[in-house]
């Protein structure tokens, strides 16, 4: 016989305080599932501490205005009976995402009560998203409505309040002088000029992060701190006199706009640097400009870089490599459409981080290259396409790891990862993640695309201990 005395239902025996902690740690959604597994849990989720309120997993964008409508108000009466009911003094973090261009606009003073409900709950973690999902992720310029909403203010000095997100949503720059314990803040969506961004950085001087998307009337970035490791750019307009960094501690830092000037200092202890500008429409002889960029992150160990990185950087005037190189450089990942003119850009960063050991190239066509090239290099005569091989030195010394996303298996891509085949010994894993997007004609290619791959098996190899995997 069995012993079903074995079987026994561990959460049975645990307490309610207990079994709050655990439902915090869940995603909000799958902690109000838990209020339909018995009679016990059916209000126990109204005490995490973690709550995200999202419009969007009550309405449905597809529906007509009037559905649309009844669904917003759902999620309205939602929040309110969560905020009637909740059981905790204090909440960790609080999100609440809600697009104020969905009619009705009338829900400005149930907002408020969500969010003073969070502020007077201590939060720690205040995320309020009124973006809209259609605006246009990818322009660096404005074209989105001003002053959706505005941050309430505060009654009084918030000494809690650790990490603030606002999304098209406004504030007072004097408000932030509040909040002595601010170590994180993430700007999207609202205008900025460049005098309340220098007042907001006296206000907040233990920031350790700070991320700007799509903010307008910015006419520089000038950070000087002591405290900062992460700082985010990413598709501010203007930006025309340029970005000041005096960070001796940042460790991390992506940039995502036009090519400005960049003036830096003792950026000596940067792990990561994302640098992307593929908003750029132009090819513009900027190689001595970004060189000059690598320069000042060159100790780095995770390094990616844009199409237009790889097409514009023949251009400087120190290639064929970096001078001293990216010695530091561990992991590197190159967003590209890997055509034939981003061949020397690529060479140039195999040839500039002699201590590689993964490289990451995310595949996508659609970058826009550029045919009007500004330098006079032979396609011709590159290692990809010609016998006369230059075999760099991470490739055959210390690359471990190639990861290939969005392979299709056509010719530029091929001749990229035989290369790497052939020449690189110490090659221990290769990952090769087919595209999943549809055909011209909108018929499935996965498995068009999964068969190229395959091909790859057969290719003659320089490592005798490689494992190719194909995903």
């Amino acid at each position: 016989m069995p012993d079903h005395s074995q079987n026994i239902d561990m959460f049975s025996q645990l307490t309610n305080p207990i079994i709050i902690i655990i439902i915090s740690f869940l995603p909000f959604k799958d902690a109000v599932k838990t209020s339909v597994l018995s009679k016990r849990w059916r209000h126990l989720w109204y005490g995490t501490t973690t709550i995200d309120l999202d419009q969007a997993f009550f309405v449905d964008p597809n529906e007509d205005s009037s559905i649309r409508s009844v669904q917003g108000n759902s999620f309205i009466e939602f929040s309110k009976r969560l905020i009637q009911y909740y059981s905790r003094p204090t909440i960790a973090k609080f999100r609440l995402a809600f697009s104020l261009s969905e009619p009705p606009q009338s829900n400005v003073t149930d907002l408020q009560e969500f969010i003073h409900f969070a502020i007077s709950h201590k939060v720690k973690a205040l995320d309020l998203d009124f973006s809209n999902p259609t605006w246009d992720e990818q322009s660096h310029t404005h074209h989105c409505p001003v002053g959706l909403y505005e941050l309430p203010d505060w009654a009084d000095d918030d000494d809690d309040l650790e990490s603030l997100k606002l999304f098209s949503c406004n504030f007072r720059v004097s408000e932030f002088n509040k909040f002595g314990a601010l170590k994180s803040l993430s700007l999207g969506w609202v205008k900025l000029p460049t005098s309340s961004f220098k007042s907001l950085l006296l206000s907040c001087v233990f920031l350790e992060s700070l991320s700007l998307k799509k903010c307008w009337d910015l006419e520089s970035v000038e950070i000087r701190s002591q405290r900062l490791m992460t700082l985010v750019i990413d598709k501010c307009s203007s930006l025309e006199n340029g970005v000041v960094i005096d960070v001796p501690n940042l460790r991390v830092f992506k940039y995502c706009g036009p090519v400005v000037y960049f003036v830096t200092e003792y950026l000596n202890g940067i792990v990561e640097a994302d640098l992307d500008f593929g908003i750029e429409v132009e090819f513009n002889e900027h190689g001595d400009v970004l060189h000059q960029l690598l320069m000042d992150v060159w100790c780095v160990r995770i390094l990616s870089v844009c199409s237009y990185m790889l097409q514009v950087i023949p251009s400087s005037e120190e290639y064929p490599s970096m001078k001293p190189p990216l010695n530091g450089v561990k992991h590197m990942i190159l967003k590209t459409a890997l055509h034939a003119h981003e061949y020397h850009g690529i060479s140039f960063f195999l040839s500039s981080c002699p201590n590689l050991e993964t490289l990451t190239i995310d595949i996508d066509p659609a970058r826009r290259i550029f045919h009007e090239r500004g330098t006079h290099l032979n396609l011709c005569e590159h290692e990809f396409l010609s016998k006369y091989i230059m075999v760099y030195r991470c490739v055959e010394r210390s690359l471990k790891v190639v990861e290939i996303k969005g392979f299709k298996g056509a010719l530029n891509e091929v001749v990229v990862i035989n290369y790497l085949l052939s020449y690189g010994p110490a090659l221990e894993t290769m990952s090769i993640t087919v595209a999943k997007e549809l055909g011209p004609g909108g018929q499935h290619m996965e498995e068009s695309y999964r068969q190229q791959a395959h091909k790859i098996l057969k290719f003659r190899r320089a490592s005798k201990t490689l494992n190719i995997m194909i995903n």
